[in-house]
């Protein structure tokens, strides 16, 4: 079940290209007429074979204008469905299954946008739902794609363990109701009802899977329908839950939820801290049908939590609860469709150039036609055709890089690819380092002088409005001089590197740096340099003393001076 479904596209076959192949136009008639000719699945291999002919002559013929074509566009989803229902056959055994799956090819919004969402981290549990789906509700199904298809790709894995946040045990979390069909149709009743503030059926797939990865009983999604915050000023959401200043004050720091149940009314009468004050509202939200993110990040004073939505004028907000005064470099969310980190940088830039981009579309259809010759040598020019088309999407420069190295291309196409990477992605400092990483090892692969110059770049570029990506570089070069046994150079790259971002560098500079350098000094007796890096910290960096940061700074260095009268002593 692991397996990701776009990975078993790869393994398929490569079927020939015929130039004489026309492609038909996609519209009803000639769908309905393509399941009349192929009712059964052991039709369907030779007809897919077909289909690939035609579009890959219609590519031929057309280059990057096919990927704008509506009838490349529907042929091309038409034949990832099928190649789906031939490479799950225990799903397609079932013969409930097999007519639903059928039902749904039939059903172009819902079909051809699962197709479009579908990750290659996503699963054959993915298919299951949305058949489940099918069979359960199928005219709802129908009205509400989108949402559907969010619950099929977002419940198609487990919920991370430590899901809302690693600060509430578990078994606390009020956790129910899982079924995808009794979710689904509690937001279908719930849209219908007037009890959402956005119509649902008209939210994309992008926004709405923020808005169903959540795990809480639909008796909690109910208590949040009854709040009644302004949508208007939905930020307040956050802090209409009092601080509990008894976890944090006077070095008492109890990160943890100390109640035996955490629900929302809970949180409402207890207060809490930022990590409870972001869930509340997100939850909150989810309860109203706005979708809704949970952040965490590293500031002045350590880690923090905070929350953003989707507001009533259609654009995000991501920095509700986020203190411009803690200096926060960059927050991080889960993608609830892959369950992996991403940073608000990543996200604006994907609002902002992602589905609503005229361009959006057309890319994706390049990047579906690549995944399907991923074997064939075209390959690199689809993926090249695809940067072309958006060449601000990001997906397509990772994807082009991974082809580039699966296929071992030559250094110099790398140093090339990587370079004009690092261009395109001035202004977005998250992928622009990305693509210097990636340049920095093919440059040390080969020796290259520029390698030690493009490492000392990243953190000099990075030192101010992306700090903590140069304080991170800092630490990688502090823990290579420490592998090569330098210690004194490790301590001049550790020393540098507080001067530099002593003044910004907070939680990222303390959990990056600062305690990671002190525990290998005292990890390989090195009890005096850990003691000179202690004190040469406290000179220069600004502890607020009632913050976790200091409160951990004390242990660190409680646990210095005890290593230090241990040499002393001999033991």
């Amino acid at each position: 079940m692991k397996k990701g479904l776009a990975v078993l596209f790869l393994a398929f076959f490569a079927a020939s290209c015929q130039a004489d192949d026309a492609l038909p136009a996609w519209n009803a008639d000639t769908e309905k007429a393509w399941w009349d000719q192929n009712p059964t699945p052991d039709l369907w291999p030779p007809a897919m074979t077909q289909i690939q002919n035609e579009l890959a002559a219609s590519y031929k013929e057309n280059g990057t204008n096919a990927f704008s074509n509506p009838d490349f566009q529907g042929w091309l989803e038409h034949l990832e469905w099928i190649r789906i229902g031939i490479l799950t056959p225990d799903i397609l055994s079932d013969p409930d299954n097999l007519k639903a799956f059928i039902a749904l090819g039939k059903d172009e919004p819902v079909s051809h946008l699962y197709v479009e969402k579908l990750s290659p981290l996503d699963t054959k549990q993915s298919l299951t739902n949305l058949l489940r789906l099918e069979q359960a509700v199928p005219d709802d199904l129908h009205e509400y794609a989108a949402l559907g298809i969010a619950y099929c790709l977002v419940f198609d894995q487990p919920f991370p363990e430590n899901w809302p946040h690693p600060q509430v045990p578990h078994e606390a979390v009020p956790i129910g109701d899982l079924d995808i069909v009794e979710r689904f149709n509690f937001y279908v009743q719930a849209n219908r009802d007037k009890k959402t503030e956005l119509d649902l059926t008209t939210l994309p797939f992008e926004n709405l899977r923020f808005l169903v990865d959540s795990e809480v009983k639909l008796s909690e999604l109910e208590y949040a329908q009854k709040n009644r915050i302004s949508y208007s000023h939905f930020e307040d959401a956050f802090s209409s839950i009092k601080y509990d200043d008894t976890r944090v004050g006077k070095g008492n720091f109890s990160y943890n939820w100390q109640q035996p149940t955490y629900t929302l009314a809970d949180i409402e009468k207890t207060g809490g801290i930022c990590v409870d004050q972001a869930y509340y509202a997100t939850i909150i939200g989810k309860g109203r049908g706005i979708p809704t993110l949970y952040f965490t990040g590293q500031g002045t004073d350590g880690g923090h939590a905070w929350f953003g939505y989707l507001s009533n004028s259609g654009k995000w907000v991501l920095d509700c609860g986020r203190y411009e005064n803690q200096n926060f470099a960059k927050g991080y969310a889960l993608d609830p469709q892959t369950w992996r980190v991403i940073d608000d940088t990543e996200l604006d830039n994907f609002f902002k150039n992602g589905a609503n981009n005229p361009n959006f579309q057309p890319a994706q259809n390049a990047l579906a036609w690549a995944r399907l010759n991923a074997r064939d040598p075209s390959a690199r020019k689809i993926l090249d055709d695809a940067r072309t088309i958006m060449p601000e999407l990001a997906e397509t420069w990772r994807m082009e890089g991974t082809y580039l190295e699966r296929t071992n291309a030559s250094d110099d196409d790398k140093k090339t690819f990587y370079q004009s990477w690092i261009s395109q992605f001035g202004s977005f400092p998250d992928m622009k380092v990305r693509g210097q990483h990636l340049l920095l090892d093919v440059l040390k692969k080969t020796n290259d002088p520029g390698a030690d110059d493009l490492q000392q770049e990243i953190i000099v570029t990075n030192r101010n409005t992306n700090f903590d990506v140069g304080i991170r570089e800092a630490a990688g070069l502090i823990m290579d001089k420490v592998t090569a046994g330098d210690w004194d150079g490790a301590r001049l790259e550790f020393e540098s590197t507080i001067r530099d971002f002593s003044d910004q560098g907070g939680g990222t500079l303390y959990y990056e740096v600062v305690q990671p350098y002190i525990e290998v000094c005292l990890k390989n007796g090195q009890a005096d340099q850990a003691d000179r890096g202690i004190k040469f910290v406290e000179g220069r960096m600004q502890i607020n003393s009632q913050s976790i940061i200091s409160d951990e700074f004390g242990k660190l260095k409680g646990r210095v001076a005890d290593s230090k009268r241990a040499a002393a002593s001999g033991q």
